[in-house]
């Protein structure tokens, strides 16, 4: 993490909360860097996670960058004989390569690392050995080094008005950072602006859930085919640019890739953005990222493609993890969205667009 990247951050968070006193804004800039940090860790077990934040936090205050050989270096004083360790640790070293089929000799790697007394750790190292064995090398990221998190740059902030005491200010930050103390959830970041208001919708149908589906991904979120015109004719209904190329099909391809159902996820859309109208003056912009992650569009700008894939991502991961009898779409609430009633439009927009899409109805008991 940057201290460009942190002055992007309170700039945003000075704007939207004003009239927020100075204690309250560096508790939300806390919040808005433990959750974007949390979401480019591996997915250990929640309480590891924010073991391994705390610290690279901690460790990195000075220095004020934190890449991926930092978070592999950390995650090396976790219990790696813990196959809910070592499984997501490899799996996240793996998306951070070109190619995720080396997972069973990533795992081998970091196994035999955490045996050695003094092991060189780092993704060159990986390289090295993963060549020895004559694997594929393909650690795009070794040389770059990429940030945990990564924010584009945009227009609006002017680096010369800020450039000359970045370093100082964000070193304050960031100590500020560490020493707030705040309840934050851990795998995606929140929407901070839901643009439905929930408190006029009636609760979501319900009805039985078969016993296979009361806990972890419920069938009805699996990925299914969708009529693509009716979809269009829906979203044009809205105004919505949705409908139109490459955004439908980028979401739909998303959804496809981690077999997450393409109206959940822009259901999610009509929440967080209103389907995206045409007639909003940053269309363009909202439309890069109509699912608010990482806080936000105006936070971060990515492409249709990015953020469709970041979210179908993060309703695989959330729901998989969910217990059993809690409602999917609520327990996908309290890590994706602040606003506690945000389920209840996301639910509201499902049902409808299985109704009008698929000639159906999404249904949940309690």
């Amino acid at each position: 993490m940057s201290s460009e990247e942190i002055i992007r951050l309170k700039h945003y968070i000075d704007i939207k909360h004003h009239n927020f006193d100075r204690q309250q804004r560096a508790s939300v800039l806390a919040n808005a860097v433990h959750r974007i940090i949390d979401s480019r860790l591996p997915s250990v077990p929640d309480v590891l996670k924010r073991e391994i934040r705390s610290k690279l936090l901690m460790n990195k205050r000075e220095l004020l960058s934190i890449d991926v050989d930092d978070v592999l270096q950390q995650c090396m004083s976790l219990d790696l004989s813990r196959e809910d360790i070592l499984f997501p640790l490899a799996a996240w070293v793996c998306s951070k390569t070109a190619n995720s089929t080396l997972e069973e000799e990533v795992r081998q790697i970091i196994l035999g690392w955490s045996m050695e007394d003094k092991p060189l750790v780092g993704f060159q190292a990986l390289e090295s050995k993963l060549s020895s064995i004559d694997c594929i090398p393909c650690m795009e990221l070794a040389a770059t080094h990429e940030s945990v998190v990564s924010t584009p740059r945009k227009g609006w902030l002017n680096r010369k008005r800020y450039i000359a005491g970045a370093t100082v200010f964000a070193a304050a930050i960031l100590m500020t950072i560490t020493l707030v103390t705040i309840t934050l959830v851990n795998q995606q970041p929140a929407a901070l602006a839901p643009t439905i208001n929930t408190t006029n919708l009636s609760q979501p149908v319900v009805s039985e859930i078969e016993k296979s589906d009361s806990f972890g991904i419920p069938k009805e979120f699996r990925y299914v085919s969708v009529d693509t015109k009716r979809l269009q004719n829906y979203l044009l209904e809205k105004n919505s640019i949705l409908a139109e190329e490459p955004f439908i099909s980028a979401i739909i391809s998303a959804g496809k890739q981690y077999d997450i159902h393409p109206l959940l996820l822009f259901a999610i859309t009509g929440q967080e953005q209103g389907f995206v109208s045409k007639n909003h003056k940053d269309v363009e912009k909202i439309a890069n990222n109509p699912f608010n992650v990482f806080g936000s569009w105006e936070l971060y700008n990515t492409t249709i493609k990015s953020s469709a894939e970041i979210a179908a991502k993060t309703v695989a991961n959330i729901s998989s993890r969910r217990p059993e009898g809690r409602h999917p779409v609520q327990w996908l609430n309290e890590t994706y969205a602040e606003d506690p009633n945000w389920w209840m439009g996301v639910t509201w927009f499902f049902n409808k667009l299985q109704q009008d899409v698929q000639d159906d109805t999404f249904e949940w008991s309690e």
